[in-house]
């Protein structure tokens, strides 16, 4: 979210009087650029529009050294940064860029009878063990019956948080299953493979976690049936999640759309005056929920949104610069509550320099209502209702001393299902 703080800086500040444009390269190309700070996009990139003065520039590419520098940027003329970015030693080139972590469905136990399964959650991290978002993941059968929604394969992006969800998966046929999960990003790629097992009815999979036998038409042997049973499962829509503690009974995705409209007003203040600026930005977005119901009946998981944020409206005057385009409205927290009142929120901060000091903070926070259905003796989200309150705030000081203070909140509904 911190694309999104950082560009509330482009209608804080006082406009210059003429700006400049910049053009930025890198062998190879798809590296990162990073304006002052702010993701500005990948290589090869062209930006019609920046303020005059000097500006730093960085490029960042998995498995190669970061490319830092500063440049000039002139009113009416085109500055260009070229760099050929520069492989790691040979050990470190070596290691291993991408990897995947299961995060759901490693283990689980899929339900013919019930038409459920546990859908796979991985995510994709970094050699340094952070999150990639907007990675390419593809998931494949490679062993077993089962589709996604008909289909052998599916290909998702990663969220902010590095994660995916392998959504529509349907088991079909008893016994071993084998998901084989993919993922690329920027030249390098990892892969991993998830083990589930599907049974026809409820009886054998609560046979499965009880530690005794069921018979899977051969597909299973008694020893790959015990480490099912001790691994970290999870379910969707009454399918059972088995694990030592059984600490989780339901688990599955659940995402839904919204639009939204915020207008942030902001005033600039000088020992001349001061200038009211108001921006009207429009989010189209998608809220994800990664539900998990505890014995215990509370909730946890993951809230996550995306989707894109952009201006639709700005105050007319010198001193009111548009938005630079489109950028992705990205919040994550933890999910925690019960039924009657799930809740998470996710903050950011974010301080710019150039052209103005202004520290920028994006706070989402949702509460919602979870509609329960029963299946299998258990209960099952059926939907969840609820309000997000978005709202962002910027403070700090502008050229020639002038003070600078911006704010705006908006408040939505919206409703989320599983396989939305």
């Amino acid at each position: 979210m911190r694309a999104v703080a950082a560009i509330i800086v482009a209608v804080t500040a006082i406009a210059s009087a003429e700006n400049g444009s910049l053009l930025v390269e890198s062998v190879p190309a798809f590296a990162s650029v990073y304006i002052d700070g702010r993701l500005a996009g990948e290589t090869p990139l062209t930006l019609t529009t920046v303020a005059a003065g000097e500006h730093r520039v960085r490029m960042t590419r998995l498995g190669y050294l970061e490319n830092s520098r500063v440049v000039t940027v002139k009113p009416g003329e085109r500055a260009t940064v070229r760099a050929r970015l520069t492989n790691p030693s040979p050990q470190a080139s070596n290691a291993a860029a991408l990897k995947i972590v299961v995060v759901e469905g490693e283990g689980a136990v899929n339900i013919i009878q019930q038409k459920t399964a546990v859908a796979p959650v991985i995510e994709v991290r970094d050699r340094n063990d952070q999150p990639v978002s907007g990675a390419v993941v593809k998931f494949a059968i490679q062993k077993g019956k089962a589709s996604f929604d008909g289909a052998r394969t599916l290909t998702v992006t990663t969220n902010a948080a590095g994660r995916v969800t392998a959504t529509g998966l349907t088991a079909t046929g008893k016994g071993a299953l084998q998901i084989g999960a993919s993922a690329a990003f920027q030249g390098q790629t990892a892969a991993a493979t998830i083990a589930q097992t599907t049974v026809t009815t409820a009886a054998e999979a609560s046979s499965i976690a009880s530690g005794g036998g069921v018979s899977t038409g051969g597909g299973l042997s008694h020893a790959a049936i015990a480490g099912i049973a001790g691994g970290a499962g999870a379910g969707v829509a009454g399918a059972v999640v088995l694990s030592k503690r059984n600490a989780v009974v339901i688990s599955g995705t659940m995402a839904g759309p919204f639009n939204a409209q915020i207008v942030v007003t902001t005033v600039t203040t000088s020992a001349t005056g001061s200038t009211t600026c108001a921006s009207t930005r429009t989010i189209n977005g998608m809220l994800t929920l990664q539900l998990e119901k505890r014995t215990d009946g509370s909730y946890a998981g993951t809230g996550s949104t995306t989707g894109p944020y952009f201006e639709t409206a700005v105050t007319t005057s010198p001193s009111c610069s548009p938005l630079p385009g489109t950028v992705q409205f990205n919040h994550s927290g933890p999910i925690s509550g019960t039924a009657s009142n799930i809740t998470f929120s996710g903050r950011d901060s974010f301080t710019s320099t150039t052209p103005a000091k202004v520290t920028n903070t994006t706070t989402l926070t949702f509460a919602g209502t979870v509609t329960e259905g029963a299946a299998a003796g258990q209960t099952a989200a059926a939907n969840v209702q609820g309000t997000m309150t978005y709202s962002e705030q910027s403070t700090g000081t502008g050229p020639n001393g002038s003070i600078i203070s911006g704010s705006g909140t908006t408040t939505f509904a919206v409703t989320v299902r599983p396989g939305s």
